[in-house]
């Protein structure tokens, strides 16, 4: 057997480290550009899906995962309320992180921050295995790494999902390439169950299947017998035809529910749209949360450019289609981007959002790398050149994101508001100034709010609350009453029966405000604080044995509410009840 010498070892040891060393890179420098996200907090979605959402802070079982649909967050009272998103595996990623952190927002943004490094990671990889090109595959992945338009799915932790669903679709597809190019049969066994947990994370895992029929079609270096590609898809299909089942099961449709209307006209406006997302790629600035609709008619010059700049794209890439590589990554863009097209319209207030670009943006990375070599290769200096000022707009651009949007929900509203006029938010900046006792700029953002978007139910309720704690409970009720024929969803509607009732409290019509407390307890049982005001109506009725058993059903919700406890006190005070009121007046003391 032949000795290793010293110089071997150490040679052995010097490209092990350089095999580590594109990761260690990576890892710095994203962990330097989302900094700011380990001092974040819960934004937007995060607070009804993850902060106030009981069945992710308590104990359940792993596999009730599979039985909760997406967007439902309470565990009574919902039972014909659909969101049609079904994404058990992106909920159970958040039941996970709440046992392993506490309900701490930078333990969640912590675990966004680790996915996206190991989409990073497996990126390298992929385009390691495609390309050959170490040194190319290394600008790239880097790029995408602290790409702008990332930051929106790595710092705001609701959109968790857009990372899951890229590291399971690309973790599918690299191990079925693997397998298919004569890899060990676990490689495919593998790329089976990394199908299943993307569609169990976001209905973008579907698109596994387009992308290696396409690498079948354009990339594949083994050709084999049509019968056996087939059969290799048999998996994927029982997979799939299991993750529609239990979809119609949980949701009660197969697919989300959606407007069949204007067909053609989202059709027509598809061109728009893609040239949309490449502006976000190839131009990142400007970037926030956009509220983007259709051009108001069909020949706005928007609309015309975009199908001019879409033909002569198609026109290149139609000289350039011997080159199958190009080929491949283009096709699997497309079909990536078909999701967010509107073609099938979804549920989101906006066409453009950031982060529905994570996981098409894998594929411009692939049709990136190539270009990237040959450049390296003619001329590495005036390449890097180019590379590094690109790469410290983008870091520095990702951080600014990271610290001033994306950061806390202050700073976003005010982000959105006052320096992108994107008035959507200005009944939420409202709230916060309401929360902050800013009574005067929070009324004049509500009023912005109802008129910029009359038709948000939300932005009535809200004001409502300020214009009865301001002492104007009968201009609360006009509000109320004109919101009272709006689009509401359960939760909304109940919260709309509890500002009436309060403001009707305040008014000393107890008989009404009961009604209205007790219409809204009808939609959001598990909403403690309804329970409470029943128990202060029945209170100021004199009945203090309902007012009782009403602050007991609001404790056996929110066992730790001092005020609850409190209340309990003063009840059991005014019925004579001594003892009870010590012992609850106690309780609350030990808990406040």
């Amino acid at each position: 057997m032949q000795k290793l010498t010293n110089k071997d070892l150490h040679t052995s040891s010097i490209s092990t480290n350089r095999a580590f060393l594109p990761y260690i890179l990576i890892s710095l420098v994203v962990s330097v550009v989302y900094l700011p996200t380990f001092t974040g907090s819960f934004i937007l979605d995060d607070n009804s899906l993850i902060r106030n959402n009981r069945y992710i802070r308590e104990a359940q079982p792993i596999y009730s995962h599979l039985a909760r649909e997406d967007g439902i967050t309470d565990s009574q009272g919902t039972r014909n309320s659909h969101t049609g998103y079904y994404r058990p595996l992106t909920s159970l990623s958040y039941w996970l992180d709440c046992r392993l952190w506490g309900m701490t927002p930078q333990g969640f943004r912590a675990t966004n921050l680790i996915l996206h490094l190991l989409t990073c990671f497996l990126l390298f990889r992929f385009l390691l295995f495609l390309v050959n090109d170490r040194q190319a595959a290394f600008w790239v992945t880097l790029l995408y790494a602290i790409h702008p338009v990332n930051t929106e799915s790595v710092s705001w932790i609701s959109a968790r999902n857009n990372i899951l669903v890229t590291l399971f679709v690309i973790s599918s597809v690299y191990c079925y390439l693997k397998r298919w190019e004569g890899a060990i049969s676990l490689s495919f066994i593998a790329s089976v169950l990394f199908f299943a947990m993307a569609v169990l994370s976001k209905e973008f895992g579907l698109l596994v299947l387009p992308c290696i029929f396409f690498y079948n079609r354009f990339l594949s270096g083994k050709r084999r017998d049509i019968s056996q590609e087939l059969i290799s898809y048999l998996p994927f299909i029982l997979v799939l035809t299991a993750y529609f089942l239990l979809r119609k099961m949980v949701t009660g449709a197969w697919l989300t529910p959606s407007d069949a209307a204007d067909f053609w006209k989202r059709v027509y406006f598809a061109t728009y749209l893609v040239a949309w997302n490449l502006k976000l790629v190839f131009a990142p600035y400007g970037l926030h949360s956009f509220i983007v609709g259709y051009p108001a008619d069909y020949l706005n010059w928007q609309a015309i450019a975009s199908f001019c700049g879409m033909a002569l794209l198609g026109l290149v890439l139609w000289q350039m289609r011997k080159n199958k590589l190009l080929t491949f990554s283009v096709f699997s863009f497309l079909v990536a981007l078909l999701p967010i097209l509107n073609i099938i319209p979804t549920s989101a207030v906006t066409l453009i959002s950031t982060r529905w670009l994570y996981l098409p943006m894998i594929f411009l990375s692939l049709a990136a790398t190539p270009f990237i070599g040959r450049s390296l290769k003619r001329n590495r200096f005036l390449t890097i050149s180019i590379l590094i000022p690109v790469l410290v707009y983008a870091g520095t651009y990702s951080f600014v994101l990271n610290k001033y949007l994306w950061h806390d929900e202050d700073a976003f509203f005010r982000q959105e508001v006052f320096h992108f006029n994107n008035y959507f938010y200005a009944g939420g900046l409202a709230e916060n100034l309401f929360n902050s006792k800013d009574y005067q700029q929070a009324e004049r953002y509500f009023k912005m709010a109802i008129e910029y978007y009359p038709g948000e139910a939300g932005n009535y309720i809200n004001y409502s609350a300020l214009l009865t704690e301001t002492g104007r409970p009968e201009a609360a009720i006009s509000l109320l009453e004109q919101a009272k024929s709006l689009s509401m969803n359960r939760k909304k509607r109940g919260e709309w029966h509890n500002n009436i009732g309060t403001a009707y409290f305040h008014l000393s019509e107890h008989t009404e405000a009961l009604e209205h407390y007790r219409k809204a307890i009808v939609f959001l049982p598990d909403e403690s604080q309804f329970w409470a005001n029943i128990g202060a109506t029945y209170g100021e009725m004199g009945d203090y044995d309902n007012c009782v058993s009403a602050l007991n059903k609001g404790l056996s919700i929110t066992p730790d509410s001092v005020q609850l406890r409190k209340n309990l006190a003063v009840a059991y005070r005014r019925m004579g009840d001594r003892a009870k009121a010590v012992r609850e007046q106690s309780n609350s003391v030990s808990k406040d």
